[in-house]
This record gives C-alpha cells, sequence and structure tokens, in this order.
C-alpha cells in the first residue's frame, strides 16, 4: 500500500511540478514585457517570484524523488513495475538529474543573477544576459527531464508486466 501511495505520489508531484513551471514562465514572460512596469518593479517581481519558484520545485521534484527511492528501498532492489519497462531506475535517474540541474541553477546561476539586479533596476550587464541565457536553458532542460519522468511513470504497463493483472502499474507496485 505504502508504495502505491509513494508511486501516486511521484506521478502527482512530477506532474503539478512540470504545470507550475509552465505557467510561472507564461507569466512572467507577460510580466516582464508589459509595457507597463519598469525595470524597477521587473526586478522587484524577479527577486520575490524565483525563492517561491525554486523552492516549490525542490518540494515537489525532491519529494518526488523521496518516494520514488522509498519504492526502490521496499522491493530491496527488485524493479516494481512502475513504468512500462517494469522499474522506477530510469525515474529515479531523471528525477535526480532534475534536481541536480535545479540545484545548480539556482546557486551557480539565480543567485548571481539576483545580486545584480540589486539594487532593482541596476543596468543588465553582458554577464545578466548571459546568466539568463544559461537560466532558460537549466530550466528547459529540469522541467524537460521531470516531464520525461512524469510520463514514463504514467505511461500504462502492458498486462504481462503486471504479473498477469490487468490493472496499471500502481497495483502492479503494491
Amino acid at each position: 500500500m505504502l508504495s502505491r501511495i509513494c508511486l501516486a505520489w511521484s506521478r502527482f508531484a512530477l506532474s503539478a511540478w512540470v504545470g507550475a513551471a509552465v505557467l510561472f514562465v507564461i507569466n512572467g514572460v507577460a510580466q516582464v514585457t508589459f509595457p507597463g512596469f519598469e525595470s524597477i518593479v521587473r526586478d522587484q517581481m524577479t527577486l520575490i517570484r524565483f525563492p517561491n519558484y525554486y523552492g516549490f520545485g525542490f518540494f515537489l521534484v525532491g519529494s518526488s524523488l523521496l518516494s520514488l527511492l522509498l519504492i526502490s528501498a521496499m522491493k530491496r532492489g527488485a524493479c516494481p513495475a512502475a513504468s512500462p519497462c517494469g522499474c522506477t531506475r530510469i525515474p529515479i535517474l531523471l528525477t535526480l538529474l532534475a534536481v541536480i540541474l535545479m540545484g545548480v541553477d539556482y546557486v551557480s546561476v539565480y543567485l548571481p543573477l539576483a545580486s545584480l539586479i540589486t539594487p532593482p533596476g541596476s543596468p543588465r550587464t553582458p554577464q545578466f544576459i548571459t546568466l539568463h541565457k544559461a537560466s532558460m536553458y537549466i530550466n528547459l532542460a529540469h522541467v524537460g527531464l521531470s516531464l520525461l519522468a512524469a510520463w514514463i511513470l504514467c505511461w500504462p504497463v502492458p498486462v504481462n508486466a503486471a504479473k498477469g493483472s490487468s490493472h496499471d502499474s500502481a497495483t502492479a507496485a503494491s
């Protein structure tokens, strides 16, 4: 039963993170391109919003990773039918890479970017532009890895992979 709950949480958390990150980007682009906001306001929004973005992302993706690791530990190395290949190893690896990329992005890119726009309204330097582009690509990569892990976890398991059961992978993983 616990492995089913962990699998359901991993599926939900990764899917929720992908949706939240996409919505965050859509709103962020709308706000920074809105002509009514001055540079100071855009910088202040960035300094307010991004710590929450990373915190929420670390919570969802990190707890998904912990849930997948718990499933794996409960099965004592046996691979539960939590994906089409019948294992959680690939989703664990993808989720781990996503968390690592988020950490690298936060420490190596966001924090230096935040210092470049403090105080708000500071001029955009070439270093800012380089870091901003790096952040865009790193965020695309970690959200893409999360999407792929969620996709694999949500993909229906063939009947024979679920030990003769016609139930989906959540039943087989318990």
